[in-house]
């Protein structure tokens, strides 16, 4: 089931530090939603859009979500990694309504964000707050502002979805 946890931890990711990303990335590991929802690879113009940084675990101590993870048993998983969300503007597009198949907390660092999860309903997110997205289950983020979070996507193993 779905939850959101209030406060969980902040400025575990800035702008600046951002930017750092930005600079030291793989051209492959960086994304950008368009207005159409359609997603490119590259660097290029993307100041006023949305953009996905992946593979993120090598830029940030990320310790403190694993553990949260493995000290509450919250599922198995036999991999996971961070990926970095930023729309540098309100009206950036975010990518409609969708499942993933991993496990996915999202960590919301600046800004606020909506999101409408299946068997959760509408919530918002403010700096800080956290929210867990089972295995499978429909989500959509539609920011409210100039945004950054961070998603953590866990993997699970053939058996444990």
């Amino acid at each position: 089931m779905p939850f959101i946890e209030r406060n969980f931890v902040k400025n575990f990711l800035t702008w600046k530090k951002l930017d750092n990303i930005i600079k030291d990335c793989d051209e492959k590991d960086f994304e950008v939603i368009l207005e159409n929802k359609s997603k490119r690879f590259g660097k290029k113009n993307f100041r006023n859009k949305s953009i996905i940084i992946s593979n993120c675990l090598k830029y940030l101590d990320c310790k403190i979500i694993k553990e949260y993870i493995d000290n509450n048993k919250l599922f198995d998983y036999v991999n996971w990694d961070a990926h970095i969300y930023a729309s540098f503007k309100k009206e950036a597009c975010s990518f409609g309504k969708h499942f993933d198949l991993a496990h996915n907390l999202i960590v919301q660092q600046k800004g606020k964000s909506k999101w409408i999860v299946e068997n959760l309903g509408e919530s918002i997110l403010h700096p800080g707050d956290m929210l867990y997205i089972p295995y499978k289950l429909q989500h959509e983020c539609i920011p409210l502002s100039k945004r950054l979070s961070i998603s953590f996507p866990f993997w699970p193993g053939e058996n444990n979805g």
